[in-house]
């Protein structure tokens, strides 16, 4: 096993996401709770437990844009404000600093 030099942030949506997501009159699916799947970033290793939040402050935006395109891509319909005060009222933020490798490849990285 290898440990990777990365700090893992999951985001979860909270019920505000949900809300929104829901709001949509198309024929596109409805986000229930039970089938939300975080998603995970990983950040440098210098943030840990203690101070991620240092640089959430500064990429929150990112991941907020990130969350709501994963939903409905156009920015138009996406709320004005992105603070990190609404960041926080709509995804749960976990913190893990041992991010472990249990894969025998390589790690290849790809553009997203």
């Amino acid at each position: 096993m290898n440990t990777i030099n990365r700090t893992a942030v999951i985001i979860s949506p909270k019920q505000p996401y949900i809300d929104w997501a829901n709001s949509f009159e198309d024929s596109g699916p409805m986000l229930e709770p039970f089938e939300i799947k975080p998603t995970v970033f990983l950040i440098p290793d210098k943030y840990d437990e203690y101070n991620f939040d240092k640089y959430l402050k500064t990429k929150h935006a990112v991941i907020f844009e990130e969350e709501l395109a994963s939903w409905m891509t156009d920015p138009d319909v996406w709320p004005k404000s992105r603070s990190y005060k609404k960041f926080n009222e709509w995804f749960k933020v976990c913190i893990s600093d041992m991010v472990i490798d249990l894969g025998a490849d390589p790690i290849s990285v790809e553009a997203y």
